[in-house]
Parts: C-alpha cells; sequence; structure tokens
C-alpha cells in the first residue's frame, strides 16, 4: 500500500477454487447465500491467479474499472454492490472513488472458476486498502456477494463453506497436510460458457426434479471427503468427488431447458480416467476428475503417476502445439494398454499445478 495518504491503492493476487463437492444453488440472490455446503481446494498462485489492483485518489470523479487492459464501459450490477458495501463500512469511502485493473492468467466464464478469484481478490484488496473492521470475515463477505464460490479462494488449502449462520468460508486443511496431490487440469475449450452459473441454477432450483435429492445427501458427502482428507485415503476421495461431479451435472440435465455443460471432449476424458484407473494391479484409483460449470476438466493425482498419466495425455490428445504437452518429458517409458480412441488437436492447455496457500498482497 502506498504511505500517500491522498493517493493510495493495493494489489491482490487470488487464485481460483476448484469444487470438490459443488456449490449450486441459492436460496438468497441478493446476498448470495448458498442452498448446500461446498468444499474445495484453492489452487497455487504460480500457474493460475487473478491479479487486481484497486486505486483511489482526489482527483477520480467516478469509479472505473479495466479488465485486461480494457475500461469496461459499465460496473456489473454485482461490482457495484460490493462497492456499496464497502462505502457503507468504510470511514473515508463516503466521497471518493475507485479505479479497478484486473487481469487473469487463465481464460475467464469458461469453467475455469474465474469469478471467484476475481472476487477474492478485489475484496481483499478493498478491504486493504479501507482499513476495513474484522478483515478476515469482511473481504470474505464482500467476495461471496460479488460471486457466491469467491468466498471459498479467500483462504488457501482445503476450505469448506457453510450454508448456515453467516454462510461465511473456513480453511479445513492448510495446503501443507496433502503435499504429493497434484492437479492436471485441461482446457478443451476456453470460450465463454453458453449459460452462466447465476442463470443455470436458478432454473435448476424452479425446474429440476433431483435438485432436492442432490441437496438430501450433500452434507453426509462432505463428511466423508473430509475424513478421507484427514487420512489421505485417495480411493475414497476420488470416488467421492468423481460421483459428485457426474452427479452435479446430471441435475444440470435435469434442469428445463436442459443446461449442458459437458462437451464431446469431456466425456472421452471419462472414459480415458476409468480407463486408466482399471489398469492398477491392485485395483487402486489413479486419477479423479472433476467439471464445475464448463467443458473443461480438473483432474486430481498423486505425484507418483503425475509423470505417466501425462506421459498418456500427450499419447490421447496429440496436437501440432508442442507448448501444450511442456510438462511431459522426453521418456522410452511403456505406457498402460488403455482401449481409448486417440483424440488429435481437441486440447488447447494442460496446466499442472497444485493445492495453493490462499490470497496475497503484493503493494
Amino acid at each position: 500500500m502506498s504511505t500517500d495518504t491522498s493517493s493510495r491503492s493495493v494489489t491482490c493476487q487470488a487464485s481460483p477454487n476448484i469444487a470438490l463437492i459443488k456449490y449450486w444453488g441459492k436460496r438468497d440472490e441478493e446476498l448470495i447465500l448458498p442452498d448446500n455446503d461446498s468444499l474445495s481446494i484453492t489452487l497455487d498462485l504460480t500457474d493460475m491467479h487473478s491479479y487486481t489492483t484497486v486505486s483511489t485518489s482526489p482527483s477520480m470523479t467516478c469509479d472505473t474499472f479495466y479488465f485486461e487492459g480494457v475500461l469496461q464501459t459499465k460496473l456489473s450490477s454485482r461490482m457495484q454492490k460490493v462497492l456499496g458495501e464497502v462505502r457503507r463500512r468504510a470511514k473515508d469511502m463516503q466521497n471518493q472513488f475507485v479505479e479497478i485493473r484486473s487481469q487473469n492468467t487463465f481464460p475467464a466464464s469458461s469453467g475455469l472458476a474465474s469469478s471467484a478469484s476475481a472476487y477474492a481478490s478485489l475484496a481483499i484488496a478493498l478491504t486493504k486498502l479501507f482499513n476495513l473492521d474484522n478483515p478476515d470475515a469482511t473481504a470474505a463477505y464482500l467476495a461471496r456477494i460479488g460471486s457466491g464460490s469467491a468466498i471459498r479462494s479467500v483462504y488457501g488449502g482445503f476450505v469448506r463453506w457453510s450454508s448456515e449462520g453467516e454462510c461465511l468460508s473456513s480453511c479445513v486443511f492448510p495446503m501443507e497436510h496433502w503435499p504429493d496431490l497434484r492437479l492436471i487440469i485441461l482446457i478443451f475449450n476456453s470460450s465463454k460458457k453458453p449459460v452462466s452459473s447465476t442463470d443455470a441454477m436458478q432454473r435448476t432450483r424452479e425446474t429440476s426434479t433431483l435438485f432436492s435429492a442432490r441437496l438430501a445427501t450433500v452434507n453426509d458427502k462432505i463428511e466423508k471427503l473430509i475424513e478421507a482428507i484427514r487420512i489421505k485415503d485417495f480411493n475414497t476421495f476420488a470416488k467421492i468427488v468423481m460421483m459428485d461431479s457426474s452427479q452435479f451435472h446430471a441435475v444440470c440435465m435435469d434442469t428445463y431447458p436442459p443446461v449442458i455443460y459437458l462437451n464431446e471432449q469431456s466425456k472421452h476424458l471419462i472414459d480415458l480416467v476409468h480407463a486408466y484407473n482399471e489398469t492398477d494391479e491392485n485395483g487402486a484409483m489413479k486419477v479423479a476428475y472433476t467439471f464445475d460449470a464448463g467443458p473443461n476438466p480438473f483432474c486430481f493425482i498423486r505425484e507418483q503417476h503425475a509423470e505417466e498419466f501425462l506421459r498418456l495425455l500427450k499419447y490421447i490428445y496429440p496436437t501440432a502445439d508442442n507448448n501444450v504437452h511442456k510438462h511431459v518429458a522426453d521418456s522410452d517409458a511403456k505406457l498402460p494398454s488403455i482401449n481409448v480412441p486417440i483424440a488429435p488437436n481437441v486440447l488447447e492447455r494442460i496446466v499442472l499445478t497444485k493445492i495453493g496457500s490462499g490470497p496475497k498482497i503484493i503493494s
């Protein structure tokens, strides 16, 4: 933060979080109060993050927002709501305006949780800039009213967002708890998704007959998953995460009109993961997938299997762009025999990452 009291700025980095048990449905649209608890992993800042700078100066005459360096014609209603709440709480912002500059190191609005990292970084920067009371709870609240899942990105490690009480989030286990857990993110389609999560989950609440059945199972799954994480039981972890992903997308399909986020590449990856897991002689799970509201899979894998799975991905998803498979070292090691068709030139990017420690104030 600048020491100049007349012109100040704060920059914050925050990374996306990937839901292991999905949040889907809001019982209060204004305050973004979720219908169910959710559990997530916050990603490492090195590989994927939003970078947001908030500045204020007496010379500013209105609030402005730049995304990826481009001045936006207006602030979204949610961003206005966040700024309105900051003005309500701040002692010195009543007659001040802000300039917000935000950018991502990964595609926005494509099911990669960009809104979570963006609003988490914005909330923390605003809380710091205006020295708001109870900074942790305040930043979490501001993040939530900006984008529900952003409340999970204000912490690192494994994070639970409660649907009860004040509906805040908390760290269940720090990033150090499971040091050999890795994430491999396959970006098949970086285009903007056809139906926003906000619109889709409202449609689900109104039309899906499976929605209430899903809600009845969530807390039990979360408790079982937390126990699996506690003892680092990857088999149980993998099964619960994949089944919840499938149930979530089944509810989306049960929505009217149907909300379809998965594409042919998504289904191909699902087949690949199950075929790969079947190659283990002891029947152990080696990799698990989950899909948020988009076609791009997040794969969880222990470090001991990561190199082999990356080589398999290079074989199954060949591409002319050598940068896509930059994480794969040359090797003559034999790949497991898997009866899954090769799908050339469908993969845009692979991100190899791990669990992160949470947001970081840069300046």
